[in-house]
Order: structure tokens, then sequence, then C-alpha cells
């Protein structure tokens, strides 16, 4: 561990200017250059008691305008799917534009009352939201389908995303249109045999057409969405079908829709000559597939933003519980093209 006198021989001052510097002695004159010159050695030198310093003038100010992020998807978790990622960069922006000091809690056994406020990114099951309900008067949650009980939720139209989507492939002329998607059905909420709009939305529109056939629906429960479900599933899919192929997939995500594309083309399938693919998100990497891949724009950066702002109004002036949900849109790339004849 590095001592006072290191840092001041480093520095090239005084063993006395290095002490009141760290202690944040506002009697002492020295310019700002050394100041910051004492602090990044200091850093570098990992000085111990400076550190605990920033930790508490840190704490401090999350006392006086701060805001908990606590996110459903953690570490590599969130690499699976950047969709919740992305969600979490429009929140940290506009958490940043709004003056607020943010604390990242994955333990929720950490306390949320210090807080003004906790936004939540993902779907949590009804057990974990209302263990943090009881911490925190002030919650935000982006991403869940939970009644409204005492907080505020943002979402997007999944349920437009999936018609746009469908919609787009109708348009071209398909009409033996394949699913495959997933559920995370313990943190989901509703009565049906399924619960995602997204799911739900392709069985009322291929059975309300008479196009829905049932050895073309494929959807994993208490499962994330990522590439390696689609992967999986467009395996047994392949197997089931045979030579009577669909002519089109609507995946349930970009991520789940990068499987399946890996899977066809390790099977010689051609998209979209034999098999057209369109996904729901677009998020970053959805241009840079080979094809580049059409799908449902989800505006998750915003949802971030908006989920942020409604935060700071929950705080500043609480009315009723309020649920936004943002628009979608269609963004046609190669990935789909008339059906094969």
């Amino acid at each position: 561990m590095a001592t006072i006198t290191d840092i001041a021989e480093k520095a090239g001052v005084s063993i006395s200017t290095v002490s009141r510097v760290l202690n944040q002695d506002k009697n002492l004159s020295v310019t700002e250059d050394t100041k910051r010159k004492i602090f990044e050695i200091a850093e570098e030198l990992n000085y111990t008691k400076y550190k605990q310093k920033k930790k508490k003038s840190a704490e401090q100010k999350a006392k006086q305008k701060s805001i908990a992020i606590i996110q459903w998807r953690i570490g590599e978790q969130e690499l699976d799917d950047i969709y919740y990622m992305s969600i979490r960069i429009g929140a940290e922006r506009k958490a940043q534009e709004l003056g607020y000091y943010l604390m990242k809690y994955s333990d929720l056994n950490d306390s949320l009352s210090n807080v003004d406020g906790v936004l939540c990114i993902g779907k949590f099951d009804k057990i974990t939201i209302d263990k943090i309900l009881s911490k925190n008067d002030n919650v935000v949650f982006v991403g869940t389908n939970f009644p409204l009980n005492n907080f505020d939720t943002v979402n997007s139209d999944f349920s437009y995303a999936a018609e746009l989507a469908l919609q787009h492939l109708l348009e071209l002329g398909h009409k033996r249109i394949a699913f495959i998607g997933a559920e995370e059905s313990n943190n989901l909420y509703g009565y049906r045999t399924y619960r995602t709009p997204v799911t739900n939305t392709y069985i009322d529109m291929m059975k309300h057409l008479g196009y829905y056939d049932e050895k073309y629906f494929f959807v994993a429960t208490n499962t994330y969405l990522s590439a390696e479900t689609g992967t999986d599933l467009a395996r047994q899919a392949l197997a089931k079908w045979g030579g009577n192929l669909p002519t089109a997939i609507l995946a349930g995500n970009d991520a789940m829709a990068i499987g399946i594309m890996n899977v066809l083309t390790a099977n010689n399938i051609k998209i979209p000559a034999d098999i057209s693919i369109i996904g729901i998100n677009d998020l970053a990497f959805s241009q840079y597939t080979n094809p580049p891949l059409s799908t449902v724009r989800i505006f998750t950066e915003e949802m971030g933003e908006i989920g942020m702002e409604t935060l700071n109004q929950r705080i500043s002036s609480p009315k009723i519980d309020r649920r936004i949900i943002l628009t979608t849109e269609l963004i046609k790339r190669a990935s789909t093209a008339k059906p094969r004849e």
C-alpha cells in the first residue's frame, strides 16, 4: 500500500501538502494542476484513504439526488440480448442530463430507502416487484407487464410490432408463416396459455386469416429470447418440417432471428430465396447480419430515457400510476422477399 511519503515523492511536493490536499483542506493555497496531480498519483498508487474519502463524498451526493438502477439481466446475461443494455444506456444518458447520481444495485438486500427513486429494467416477477416496492415509493419499471400497483411502467407496443411484421410478410405474398419464439413465463402476467403480446398476436392474426398451422408454431417457455434459444428451436423445427418448409419465419426478437438464420444457412437454406426471416427490436447488430435483417424497430434507448423522465416526474410530483406505451416502426431489409414458387 502506498503511503503519503510515496505520493509526495512522486508529485515533488511536501508530505504536508499531500496530506492537506487529500483531506480537502480548504485553507490550502495550491494550484488546480497541483491538486489534480496529487489526486491522480494517489489513485495510481492505490492510496486507500483517498478512495474512502471519495466514496464517502459519492454517498453524500447520492443522498442529495440519487437513483438506483436495478437490472433484470446483468453482466454476461446482458450480452445475450443487448435489448436491455440499450435501454440502460438511454436511462443513464437521461439521468446525467437530469443531474441524478446513479447507483447500480444487483442485490435487493441493499437498502433502497436512501435513494430518491428506483428504475427497474427488465421482466421482474411479482415477488421481486413487491420487494422493491416495499423499500421505496418512487419506482418505475421498464419492460414489465404486471398490473399497475403503486408504480409506473414504460413499454413498447409489441402487439403492433408483431402485426407490422406479419403484415409485411403477408403483403409480400406469404401464407405459410412460421413463428419461433420464447417466453420468460415466470416473469409475465396473464391468464392465457401464452403471455407475450408477440406470441398471441401471431396466433390471433394467423387464425383469423385461416393460415395458422400447428407445425409452424415453436415457442419455448421459461427461457430467454436469445440466439441460443433460436438455434435450438430452429433445429427442432427443421427436423419436424422435413421438406415441408414454411416460406417465412417471424422470430420472437432479433437475437433469436440470428440463431435461426445461422441454422438455416448451415443447412443450405437460402435467405430470403427459400425462407424469409423477420425479427423484432432492430438492435445495432441487425443491419450487419448476412443478409441484413428485416425487423420492427423498438425504440429501446427512448424507453430508457422516458423511464428516467417518468421517474423524475414521480419523484417531483407523484400522481396516478401510469403505463406508457411507445410506438414501433417496420424496417425493411434484405432478409425478406416474395415467397419461393
